[in-house]
């Protein structure tokens, strides 16, 4: 009998925002600041520091993503390797090992993560969520 009540029961879902922000703590952002730990010796001092970095991360995504499409557009998305120098430029200033990093770092969170059932939860939220969004925009 419980195996039939475990079926009628339903898993109660995250809303999507709560899923983005847990998938986002739990995998994003551990992988990211130990990425700037291990390749660069970065680490953020203060929440606000580490705020900051999620910024710019978000700039250089979103300049990374315009670089794309006007590369495909028969432009010169060369910005986003000008950034690139820039910081690579400040952070040899700084001291900091520039060196190309290995993505090691970022396998190894894929197995960590791999098995997280409050991960995989949110994940399936997401999915859920945006399920529902396509079945409503038909």
């Amino acid at each position: 009998m419980s195996g039939q009540q475990t079926n009628q029961q339903q898993v109660q879902l995250l809303d999507p925002d709560s899923a983005y922000a847990l998938v986002h703590h739990k995998v994003y952002s551990p992988v990211f600041f130990s990425k700037l730990a291990s390749d660069f010796g970065i680490q953020p001092q203060s929440e606000a520091e580490a705020m900051e970095m999620m910024n710019m991360a978000a700039q250089l995504r979103e300049a990374h993503e315009q670089g794309q499409t006007k590369a495909a557009s028969g432009g010169h998305g060369t910005m986003l390797g000008a950034a690139r120098e820039h910081l690579n430029n400040a952070l040899a200033n700084e001291g900091y090992d520039v060196s190309q990093p290995t993505d090691g770092l970022v396998e190894k969170a894929a197995a960590d993560v791999a098995n997280d059932p409050e991960i995989a939860h949110a994940v399936l939220s997401l999915q859920a969520g945006a399920a529902h969004a396509m079945a409503a925009q038909a």
